[in-house]
């Protein structure tokens, strides 16, 4: 019995809509990482789009001359659901060892188990999440005044000094962050091994 061509034209829309609605929207931001003016690696922002879940990536690899070679590869995933935090995976693999540190969320609070360089937390959180550090890399906190580290596991209240700049504190280190048109230009980061800077490639 042949299709009519009306029930052929609404099942190809049928299968074109679902076809979309599983299809990923992705941006991609790189940075160049910089220490005392020289570029030392390069990192790769990735926020990925699917249905009610976002997922945000931070890639980078640098390499470093301190009292030897210092070598750092660094991998954040953090993901969201309907816009809240639900799951992180930071790790690192350095001359100075390998560290992990997550937080998921279990049940109806939030499991921490961060480990870095001489570093260790280990903590529970009751109330929900709706801002971490990563964000920070694709959009200005406006309204924003508080978030998470992935790689700590605690909050830092975010500071706003007008002009689209931005610090965090945590740990006793400060971090600056520069916005124009919405967009991150560079960050100034404190590190255990050394600070260094984050600049948009242009």
């Amino acid at each position: 019995m042949p299709i009519k061509v009306s029930s052929l034209t609404s099942l190809i829309l049928t299968l074109f809509i679902l076809y979309s609605s599983s299809l990923k929207a992705q941006e991609t931001i790189d940075f160049d990482i910089k220490l005392a003016g020289f570029t030392i690696g390069q990192m790769k922002a990735t926020k990925t789009l699917e249905n009610d879940t976002t997922i945000y990536r931070l890639d980078s690899k640098v390499s470093f001359w301190l009292f030897g070679t210092i070598k750092v590869d660094y991998h954040t995933e953090v993901k969201y659901h309907d816009d809240i935090f639900i799951d992180s995976k930071v790790s690192s693999k350095t001359n100075r060892g390998n560290f992990i540190s997550r937080i998921w969320l279990e049940g109806d609070e939030y499991k921490i188990d961060a480990n870095g360089y001489k570093y260790e937390h280990k903590d529970i959180i009751k109330s929900p999440i709706h801002h971490s550090a990563v964000r920070l890399f694709f959009e200005e906190p406006r309204g924003i005044t508080v978030m998470i580290a992935e790689n700590l596991g605690k909050f830092s209240e975010i500071r706003s000094h007008g002009k689209g700049i931005y610090t965090t504190h945590i740990e006793g280190d400060e971090n600056k962050y520069y916005y124009q048109n919405g967009k991150m230009q560079k960050v100034s980061m404190h590190n255990p091994i050394k600070n260094y800077e984050v600049k948009r490639r242009e």
